[in-house]
């Protein structure tokens, strides 16, 4: 009985995704080439280098969206998968959100222990002793302090043990150890992807370590084909001046690295009369006028669109009609609605969360 449904489980736009089909085809492409070449004979494998998917594309386009489900569906294919983000104004903390990430990453491997398959048990003690062998005591000691979580995948670091580690490590140095802890754990059959959202926040050099030294370092390795990093950046801060931009041209003639540019365009009017169907339960010759109207009104912005229609459900100005059974609108008041005023407030308070 669709009247029961309609009351209650009343329709959330944002909930579940929509379009964007074309862009997460790509991003998938790269992972199922990396995968292909995985489990390939290992004799019969061929030198590949490191892949980068770079998404661009405004604020609230769906980016972060994007990667998430893309991220979410690889973890069950058995992928580790940790992402990270930069912040507006905090520049300075680059070099403690690359640390977040890796710390990520062995909290990952540390649960795997516990709480994961037997397989990811086994894995996670591959990991464990490969760390060991590759990473000295003393640099073991040093990544504990930045990457706390490696504590909890390998237990027997004493970190009381005499060392002569400097107090604080350049951050050449740092990227290079964690180049060998990344090495470390690409040698033990699994895939990784490390996600970094917002770069157009993050410092000059630390751009230039990660997407220069760090890339490079994996490109360059023997297991190159379990390594897939992306980044996430607003087009419209990025300028020719802009530290990022001068990455982005470097990597594109890199021997060592192969770059996949996505960049996410406004939704357009076709996709935005699927999303409203499929949520209201409706033909979608039914909503195109609807579709068509939201799409003006947002200039084809996802962010600005999900709020809109969600704040039209909430005053009823979408509702569902007992006489129709099926979800109706108020033209009038749709037509006449101001998106200033219902939508640009909640995209400054909230726009840093999607």
């Amino acid at each position: 009985n669709m009247s029961t449904t309609a009351t209650t489980t009343p329709p959330v736009f944002g909930r579940q995704y929509h379009g964007r089909s074309k862009e997460l085809t790509q991003i998938l492409e790269v992972s199922t080439r990396l995968e292909a070449i995985s489990s390939s004979d290992s004799h019969q494998q061929p030198h590949t280098c490191a892949e980068a998917i770079f998404l661009s594309g405004r604020a609230g386009s769906g980016k972060s969206y994007l990667l998430n489900k893309c991220g979410e569906f690889l973890s069950t294919q058995g992928w580790v998968v940790v992402r990270e983000k930069f912040d507006r104004g905090l520049e300075h903390n680059s070099q403690g959100v690359v640390c977040s990430l890796f710390d990520k990453a062995a909290k990952v491997l540390a649960d795997m222990k516990v709480g994961g398959s037997r397989q990811d048990a086994e894995y996670s003690l591959r990991a464990r002793k490969a760390l060991s062998d590759s990473l000295d005591i003393a640099s073991l000691c040093y990544l504990a302090q930045v990457v706390p979580n490696l504590l909890h995948l390998i237990d027997d670091i004493d970190m009381k043990t005499p060392q002569s580690i400097e107090a604080n490590l350049s951050q050449w140095k740092l990227v290079f150890l964690l180049c060998q802890f990344l090495n470390a754990l690409l040698n033990n059959n699994r895939p990784i992807m490390l996600i970094l959202d917002d770069l157009q926040w993050a410092e000059s050099l630390i751009l230039e370590l990660v997407l220069g030294e760090l890339l490079g370092c994996v490109g360059d390795g023997e297991n190159a084909h379990r390594f897939l990093f992306v980044g996430l950046y607003r087009d419209n801060e990025v300028c020719d001046g802009h530290p990022l931009y001068a990455q982005l041209v470097r990597l594109r003639n890199s021997a060592s690295v192969n770059v996949t540019e996505i960049c996410l365009p406004a939704f357009s009017k076709g996709d935005m009369s699927d999303m409203i169907a499929a949520e209201l339960r409706l033909p979608t010759r039914i909503v195109a006028e609807l579709g068509d109207v939201v799409h003006r009104k947002t200039s084809g912005h996802i962010l600005f669109a999900v709020e809109l229609l969600n704040s039209m459900l909430r005053d009823s100005t979408i509702h569902f009609g007992l006489n129709s059974r099926r979800y109706c609108w108020r033209w009038e008041t749709i037509c006449s609605l101001k998106t200033d005023d219902n939508v640009a407030s909640f995209i400054i308070s909230n726009l840093s969360t999607w």
